[in-house]
């Protein structure tokens, strides 16, 4: 890659350009794990189990109680390369205009690096998103042959903490919804010493709970009276059995290779830590395209800017081709892996 200097936008430019691009709406699982940005390409990850122990009441002037530490394991891990690309095709007929009316049409130009940067840049965090929900239903963040890479990064969330409906929730006469949740909240607090902070699950979950059976009869004896159940309705009964209430409705899907790809599975459902006890992040590490333009004498890039998304305009050839380029790297990270728990519920 060599970076094209003389583009009408510069790499500086471009790349506060695409950190500003304003974030999709149906995006939003930064808020469960959040950007942070970090001045290297790798990321440790470290495991700590905690145990909620005690002191030891003692007689006058026995022996004082020796605490066991809790365990802290870590681990590195290479943050993989995100990168997407765009052949200039306007932009070429552009700058052949912009060589006939000899430098009339330069905001032209520019428009056209612009809107290519707004796409890739879309194309990367949509992706990031994908990786959100990968990591956010199984524990593990995976690139099975993606751009020729293989890594699965394993962040050890306990086996007990994926469980499964006694009875699936898709069965509404039978299946038993609080009597499943009950015991998959006991099971967080036995292990964290706190309850769940909240739940993710899709439309098509909370349509099954609006027609449970035995949700609308435990409901209707709170009340005084059998009811069929609204959603607000669903939200008292969790609210009455001090269950942790629905944080986030998700359906969104992304477009992979042409095929439309949920973010997350519609029969799952995704227990959160509280407010205050976070679950892990998104890491955004310094990319090989940051570096270039760090120590390059063209581009006022510095070192501590250097993570997140930075975009460039390319020159490659013969036969001579420019490019708009997105460069990142990054994965998401589960710090807490005690902190999640999925449930398979249909």
């Amino acid at each position: 890659m060599a970076i094209f200097y003389e583009a009408p936008v510069s790499p500086d430019d471009l790349t506060v350009f695409t950190r500003n691009v304003p974030l999709q709406q149906n995006l939003v699982l930064d808020r469960i794990l959040p950007d942070r940005f970090i001045q290297d390409n790798r990321v440790d990850i470290g495991t700590l189990t905690k145990t909620g122990r005690t002191a030891r009441f003692r007689v006058f002037d026995g022996p004082i109680h020796v605490a066991r530490r809790d365990v802290y394991q870590t681990s590195s891990v290479g943050l993989p390369p995100l990168s997407d690309s765009i052949h200039m095709g306007e932009y070429e007929r552009l700058q052949l205009q912009f060589s006939r009316t000899q430098g009339t049409n330069n905001a032209a130009l520019m428009n056209a690096i612009y809107d290519d940067a707004t796409l890739l840049t879309g194309n990367v965090r949509r992706r990031m998103e994908l990786a959100r929900g990968d990591v956010l239903t199984d524990g593990k963040f995976t690139l099975a042959g993606e751009g020729g890479l293989y890594m699965e990064a394993d962040f050890q969330v306990p086996a007990g903490n994926f469980v499964t409906a006694s009875t699936l929730w898709s069965t509404t006469a039978t299946a038993d919804i609080i009597a499943d949740l009950n015991t998959w909240v006991q099971a967080y607090l036995d292990l964290n010493g706190f309850l769940p902070g909240g739940m993710i699950l899709s439309r098509s979950t909370v349509q099954k709970m609006v027609a449970n059976t035995k949700l609308a009869q435990q409901h209707g004896s709170l009340l005084g009276t059998a009811s069929l159940l609204t959603r607000e309705q669903v939200a008292q009964s969790l609210d009455s059995y001090t269950l942790p209430p629905i944080e986030l409705i998700y359906d969104s899907s992304v477009d992979v290779d042409g095929t439309s790809t949920r973010v997350l599975p519609s029969n799952k459902v995704i227990f959160l830590p509280p407010e205050g006890q976070p679950l892990g992040y998104t890491a955004w590490g310094v990319s090989a395209t940051a570096l270039e333009l760090v120590n390059s004498s063209e581009s006022d890039l510095s070192f501590e800017d250097a993570p997140g998304i930075v975009g460039v305009v390319e020159k490659q050839g013969p036969p001579y081709r420019q490019y708009t380029f997105v460069d990142a790297v990054g994965m998401p990270v589960i710090e807490n892996p005690n902190y999640l728990m999925v449930a398979t519920v249909a």
